[in-house]
């Protein structure tokens, strides 16, 4: 089993320095793909490398 690091949108905001306001903003904007866990978000590790090789964009 492959074990995959899942990150919270406070972890994804302090990895790429912004706050955690903007963070939210990317995921709502379909940037950042994400996860739900009940009522929370989660970011895989895949999912955040994806939108940096992108260089944050669509």
């Amino acid at each position: 089993m492959v074990e995959t690091k899942i990150l919270t949108v406070y972890e994804v905001a302090d990895f790429l320095k912004i706050h955690f306001n903007s963070a939210y903003e990317l995921i709502r904007e379909g940037k950042i793909r994400y996860i739900k866990v009940g009522r929370q978000i989660r970011i895989p590790e895949s999912y955040l490398q994806e939108f940096i090789e992108r260089g944050g964009t669509n």
